[in-house]
């Protein structure tokens, strides 16, 4: 967390060239406003995007998908796990949300968000471990573990179809700002941002890949990469362009993840959840 911290500090200070006045933000303190952003037009459209990839990858990943998702054996683990009882107080996800979710229906649509109780952004998959913690008495899951995943998974896809409806209003504005100047932050050994690839460039190839815009990154995770071999979640990602551009990978569900999740959902608002994803 400390590490995740130091890197928040240098955004805000690349952002505005000062932190707020004498504090430290910590895991849930909310972080100086940012403004003065160099900011790229988003130089595809979607519908160009999805064009060209077609063009380079062909319907592959979307055959592959209908003949069976392998992300689906996880999902039907998480419905498993939902109604298992764990912990102190004798409950399952289930005891509060109805036996297969009925009461959690388009919920995982509005996330991530601000939250009052922790002074910052909430995202699912921090929010169960909330719950397994403080409502079942449950030991927290590792992120990024199976069963975490898989919990996350599931919860997610009673929300399938329901347009992505996240926000930055009020006090979840500082935090989506925040991750707004990691996105377009030059790091790395590349000296490269997010923003560069996914907006600046987005549609054109790099070595075999060819680069995404920034409307579709937040849909469809958890999700199954051909790359990895397995299941993942959008901080994944957030790890991996990290390697790619040789900066040093924060840990999961940092503050600074957090926020950087925020804004790339926003970028989605509209978009119906699609869980799970299918990806090369």
């Amino acid at each position: 967390m400390r590490r995740c911290f130091f890197l928040k500090k240098m955004v805000l200070m690349l952002a505005m060239g000062a932190l707020a006045a004498g504090t430290g933000r910590g895991a849930f303190a909310a972080p100086a406003s940012v403004s003065g952003i160099q900011e790229y037009k988003q130089n595809i459209s979607t519908q160009e995007y999805e064009k060209r990839y077609n063009a380079v990858y062909g319907k592959f990943t979307g055959q592959m998908a209908e003949q069976g998702n392998p992300a689906d054996f996880m999902l039907d683990d998480g419905k498993d796990l939902f109604k298992k009882v764990e912990g102190t107080t004798g409950k399952s996800c289930a005891s509060c949300h109805g036996e297969n979710g009925e009461k959690l229906k388009g919920v995982a649509a509005g996330y991530p968000k601000y939250d009052p109780a922790i002074k910052g952004i909430n995202t699912m998959a921090l929010q169960i471990n909330r719950c397994r913690k403080e409502n079942m008495g449950a030991p927290e899951l590792k992120y990024e573990s199976y069963d975490q995943l898989a919990l996350e998974l599931y919860v997610k896809s009673l929300s399938n179809g329901v347009p992505i409806k996240v926000s930055i209003d009020g006090p979840a504005r500082p935090f989506y700002e925040a991750g707004k100047a990691y996105y377009y932050m030059r790091q790395g050994q590349l000296n490269m941002s997010c923003a560069i690839c996914h907006v600046k460039y987005a549609g054109h190839m790099i070595r075999a890949n060819l680069l995404s815009n920034n409307r579709h990154h937040a849909d469809h995770w958890p999700g199954y990469r051909l790359k990895w071999g397995k299941t993942g979640s959008l901080q994944k990602r957030f790890r991996g362009c990290n390697k790619k551009v040789r900066a040093k990978p924060l840990p999961f569900q940092c503050d600074t993840y957090r926020d950087l999740e925020l804004y790339l959902t926003y970028q989605a608002n509209g978009l119906p959840v699609a869980v799970p994803g299918f990806r090369m």
